[in-house]
């Protein structure tokens, strides 16, 4: 009767035991983030180290191009990333703001030191791997359909970079709508866009390689459309023929693949809110 009346003690309290564990995890961490939130973040990491890379890159030959990468990081942060990863790690949200700050104004100076912008680079680096680490779980991070959507984000991205590039304004490539695109001729009038476009269709298909299906019909055909589009970027074509190759190929054939659930026409809406009910859907 003893042991039956100790055992059922102990059962209560691991059940207890439990439960307080629970919630203080749930506290801690705010809230479990989704695929379509995680796929977000990444998407925006992944541009900022695109970003950090050409800056490095054009130091020494366009100072001004540089500067411009530099600035372009900043602009994929917002106060609620921030405050996401405040949730999981104060320290670590302070220390990204920094890293970036410090980063940016190396580029403020007459004559950066290529020395400087590359050990600033490094640390940025290492900064952003660790907030990948504290506010991805593991999970998302190694699911398949959580990078295909980085992947047509950071589509979007191109299209986005593409567009300024060319001096349309944003919104400008809607079908219904006249630009420069229509004619056989373009001209790059914002040259740091154009290399951040071409850094990022790079980084979309070294990307969609990693996770690439074996044994789908699609699988190649879209390795195809995705160089097809980094051709049509490098060749500076007219932009609805990009355009059209991501509603025409590049969506339909992720939607398939990894049964993303994005319209054709919003897709490519780089970093953009996903709806929370039930699948991760771009706007």
């Amino acid at each position: 009767m003893c042991v039956n009346k100790i055992l059922g003690f102990s059962t209560l309290g691991f059940v207890l035991l439990v439960a307080f564990y629970s919630n203080a995890n749930y506290f801690i961490f705010g809230h479990t983030f989704s695929g379509g939130e995680s796929a977000t973040l990444l998407t925006k990491i992944e541009m900022m180290k695109i970003e950090s890379q050409l800056a490095q890159k054009d130091l020494a030959s366009n100072a001004t191009n540089a500067k411009e990468h530099a600035e372009l990081i900043t602009e994929h942060v917002t106060a609620n990333d921030t405050k996401e990863i405040n949730e999981r790690n104060p320290r670590l949200a302070t220390e990204l703001n920094n890293t970036l700050s410090d980063f940016v104004k190396t580029f403020e100076s007459q004559s950066p030191s290529e020395s400087a912008v590359k050990d600033k680079a490094s640390t940025l680096g290492d900064v952003l791997s660790e907030v990948v680490s504290a506010r991805i779980d593991k999970q998302q991070l190694d699911n398949v359909t959580v990078k295909a959507q980085v992947v047509n984000d950071i589509v979007g991205e191109t299209l986005e970079h593409y567009n300024s590039s060319l001096g349309m304004s944003e919104g400008s490539h809607d079908k219904n709508k006249t630009s420069p695109s229509n004619s056989n001729e373009t001209k790059i009038v914002d040259q740091a866009d154009y290399d951040s476009a071409q850094g990022a269709v790079t980084r979309a298909i070294d990307l969609y390689n990693e996770i690439k299906p074996s044994g789908n019909a699609n699988s190649t055909e879209l390795v195809n459309a995705l160089n097809s589009l980094k051709d049509k970027i490098d060749s500076k074509s007219p932009f609805d023929q990009a355009d059209k190759i991501v509603d025409d190929k590049i969506t339909p054939m992720l939607n398939d693949m990894f049964k993303l659930k994005l319209a054709v026409e919003e897709a490519h809406g780089a970093e953009g809110e996903r709806a929370s009910s039930g699948n991760d859907t771009h706007k």
